[in-house]
């Protein structure tokens, strides 16, 4: 599995809007482990690489 850039500049920024939504959902309502479901969107966004992309594609080819 390669690791390159597969993301666009609009999908990296929902990655991040989901991020803080996921972290302020878990902060506000007291339910602090769900800020750990946001570190998937965190490294996303910041590798601008998606694993599900990248299968999806291979398996259409």
């Amino acid at each position: 599995m390669k690791f390159e850039y597969n993301l666009s500049l609009a999908e990296i920024i929902v990655s991040y809007l989901l991020m803080m939504a996921v972290i302020f959902i878990g902060i506000f309502s007291g339910q602090n482990w769900l800020c750990i479901l946001a570190l998937p969107l965190f490294l996303r966004g910041l590798m601008g690489w998606c694993p599900l992309k990248t299968l999806l594609k291979k398996q259409a080819a």
